[in-house]
This record gives C-alpha cells, sequence and structure tokens, in this order.
C-alpha cells in the first residue's frame, strides 16, 4: 500500500494525478501547510527537505514528485513508464522539460497572480507576469510543434509524462493564459482533462482544498 503525504500545490498534484493514472491504490495523506505541520519532527523524519510531495511504501519514505511518480509506475511494472531503456529516457526527458521550462513558468505566474494575493503578499509584479508569459509561451510553442503530427509527448503514447504535466498546465487557466493560439496543445491539455483519473485524483484532494481556501 503506498501512502502519499502532500497538499494541494503542482509538486504534490503531479504525483496524485501520476499514481491515479497508473490505477494504483494509495492512501492521500494531507500535509496543511498552512499550519506548518511540514516542519514537525515527525513529517522531517521522513525527509530532510520537510516538503512535500513524500511517498511512503514498505517502511521506506521517498521525496520529490519526478522520482516518486518514477518509481511506483516501476514497481508497477507500468507501460506508462516503459522498461525499454530509449523510450523510459524519452518519457523522463518531457517530465525534466516540464519541470524545468513550461512548468517553471506557469507556477511563476500562479505565484505572482494567485498565491500572493491569498497569502497577502500584496499585489502581482506586473513586469514579472509579462516576462513570464512571454516565456511561458515561447516553451509552450516548442510542445505545439512536437505534437504536429502526434497525439502524446513520449513513445506515440500516453505516459506518465501526461499526468506529471497537467499539474502544471492545469494552472493557464487560473492566471489567465490563453492557449488559442496552440491548438494542439489545448487539444492535448483537454484529452488530459477529460479522463476518468483526473476527475478522481482531483475529488480525492478537494475536501482539503475546501477545508483550507473555502472553495
Amino acid at each position: 500500500m503506498y501512502r502519499l503525504h502532500g497538499f494541494f500545490t503542482q509538486n504534490s498534484m503531479k504525483t496524485v494525478y501520476v499514481l491515479e493514472e497508473l490505477g494504483v491504490e494509495f492512501e492521500f495523506v494531507f500535509v496543511n501547510l498552512m499550519k506548518l505541520e511540514n516542519r514537525t519532527d515527525e513529517f522531517r523524519a521522513m525527509t530532510p527537505a520537510g516538503k512535500v510531495p513524500v511517498l511512503e511504501h514498505d517502511g521506506e519514505f521517498l521525496f520529490e514528485s519526478g522520482p516518486i511518480c518514477r518509481y511506483v509506475a516501476s514497481e508497477e511494472k507500468s507501460p506508462l513508464y516503459p522498461a525499454d531503456k530509449l523510450q523510459r529516457a524519452r518519457v523522463d526527458q518531457w517530465m525534466t522539460f516540464f519541470t524545468c521550462h513550461p512548468g517553471r513558468w506557469l507556477t511563476t505566474l500562479y505565484y505572482e497572480k494567485i498565491i500572493k494575493n491569498a497569502a497577502g503578499m500584496g499585489e502581482p509584479d506586473e513586469a514579472r507576469c509579462a516576462e513570464v508569459v512571454k516565456f511561458a509561451n515561447q516553451q509552450l510553442k516548442i510542445v505545439e510543434r512536437w505534437l504536429s503530427d502526434k497525439e502524446w509527448l513520449a513513445n506515440g503514447a500516453l505516459s506518465i509524462a501526461e499526468p506529471f504535466a497537467l499539474a502544471y498546465m492545469e494552472q493557464a487557466g487560473a492566471v489567465g493564459l490563453s492557449l488559442d493560439e496552440l491548438p494542439r496543445v489545448q487539444a492535448w491539455f483537454e484529452r488530459l482533462e477529460d479522463r476518468d483519473s483526473t476527475a478522481t485524483a482531483r475529488q480525492k484532494v478537494q475536501p482539503y482544498v475546501q477545508a483550507v481556501m473555502g472553495g
């Protein structure tokens, strides 16, 4: 049995989406960052980073979203993370790409436009937002070109790279980043939004969103 300790920010949601897509049974253990539950001695015994998510499995602990997703997929011998080394590396490259490039900018934009206001940290830095939108669009155009003759990111099939990337992409609507000029990205994103695993993942986390955010 897997236990996933997390919040509802993107790093946690990446793992929730992937585990649901893998079809594994897991318990979601909510760690309330607003109450600094990630700074307790008990939590820090699980991870030196003091951050979510953390995976608990067979008495062992693993932190960082990418390794968690890869570990569970490997444990389950899932075709969503192929055993073939080259095919697996192709999945890895897209997970890394989204973390370092479009995901980085979408998360920065989300921080400026959503988190700062919610946390009482002041207004968004509009100059910074304009710069971030430019970078996000540049990186998403790479994805748009890549999807010109394919439906999925790696090896011509759905992989764990998709639900992993979804956690970043779902921020676009919240921050008002239009995908209208990226029709292939939009269609790919909508395919992910329509999956049963996506709905199930959100249902698992939504009660905690409501409890903390009141919405």
